[in-house]
């Protein structure tokens, strides 16, 4: 005989019809932020096609014993600072308004910086609603990975890996095909949930085939600092 599932009470229905809105808001919100980002890159290496995208055979005819380093030396990389005074990103050099565009629940701002060597480095965020002290605030849902993985997959992006460096951090290497130009393209993405507010940085190369630089990635993502107190929040629509 099947045993009768048990009815929750009125009070963990709607927890849990809470729990699943939320997880799927999340969801939207992130796959937005990451189609930015993946389009950020994959444009650099489109605008500067004739400068960066080459086969990987003749890159490493020209490749020299050490990594190639940006321009610029880390001491000398501009902080940049968030409009609201909310977060402080060292970029190799000052970043640019790309996109403002209209989110979810708010407005999402992406700021982006190729450099000349072809590494694009950027930042999106935007708020999701809510109290910015809850744990749902604070924390991404369990399970996300796989959700965003998918996602990733659905849109033809090849995923290395993704995997969860915290609670709130979750990381994904990646190859973005380009398809006006038949490159393939290597990158990082990192998404940061706080204080109910989505940060997804990216960087990679915009060059055809080229492996991202992780040490000067991670580097990028590690200068991110919070300023003390909560962020002023944008104007829901």
């Amino acid at each position: 005989m099947t045993p009768t599932p048990e009815i929750p009470g009125c009070k963990t229905y709607r927890a849990i019809r809470t729990f699943r809105t939320q997880g799927l808001r999340l969801a939207l919100i992130l796959c937005l932020a990451h189609l930015l980002i993946i389009s950020d890159i994959a444009h650099a290496g489109i605008g500067n096609c004739e400068s960066f995208t080459f086969s990987t055979a003749q890159a490493s005819e020209n490749k020299s014993p050490t990594r190639p380093k940006l321009k610029a030396k880390p001491g000398t990389w501009y902080i940049f600072k968030s409009p609201d005074g909310d977060f402080t990103l060292a970029f190799p050099e000052k970043p640019a308004l790309k996109q403002v565009v209209q989110g979810p629940v708010t407005v999402l701002r992406s700021y982006e910086v190729t450099t000349d060597e072809g590494t694009t480095f950027s930042i999106n965020f935007q708020d999701i609603g809510g109290d910015p002290s809850a744990s749902v605030s604070n924390e991404w849902n369990e399970g996300l990975e796989e959700i965003l993985s998918a996602a990733d997959r659905a849109q033809n992006v090849r995923v290395v890996q993704t995997h969860r460096l915290a609670k709130n951090i979750i990381e994904s290497e990646l190859w973005q095909p380009v398809t006006a130009t038949g490159a393939n393209i290597n990158s990082l993405r990192r998404s940061i949930l706080r204080r109910a507010r989505v940060y997804t940085l990216g960087c990679g190369p915009a060059i055809n085939g080229k492996a991202v630089n992780k040490p000067l990635c991670q580097g990028f993502f590690s200068s991110m600092r919070f300023m003390t107190g909560a962020p002023k929040r944008g104007k829901r629509r």
